[in-house]
């Protein structure tokens, strides 16, 4: 098992449109921007950062959040049900499908107060 790249920081907001103006104007580029699970979601591409934001997050039914926040990184992993064992699962394993593809994922509680997501992209 092995994390093997760093896909993006989630990161929750209240207004998506101010937020995506707010990177525009930094110079980054919006991508991908749709309705996702109860919510809406963009990926901000800021030089070799991928920042997602959501307006809802997909597990946030079993953990109180505020309206904006940080909500955890995402990271690739070649062996999801490995990188699981011993971790407290928040939400998860389930396949997730959007303009990235179809993605098996899962959200683990981390020091910190915050989530990690590990994720296996399947196609």
């Amino acid at each position: 098992m092995a994390v093997t790249a760093l896909a993006n920081l989630a990161v929750k907001v209240a207004d998506l449109d101010a937020a995506c103006a707010f990177y525009d104007a930094a110079g980054a580029r919006i991508r991908d921007r749709m309705t996702w699970r109860n919510g809406e979601r963009a990926d901000v591409h800021l030089g070799p950062v991928v920042i997602t934001l959501f307006t809802h997050a997909i597990y946030e039914d079993a953990v109180d959040l505020p309206d904006e926040c940080f909500l955890h990184p995402a990271l690739f992993t070649d062996d999801l049900d490995a990188e699981l064992e011993g971790h407290d699962v928040v939400w998860g394993p389930e396949v997730v499908e959007g303009a990235f593809g179809r993605r098996r994922i899962a959200f683990v509680t981390a020091p910190g107060g915050m989530r990690l997501e590990f994720m296996e992209q399947l196609d």
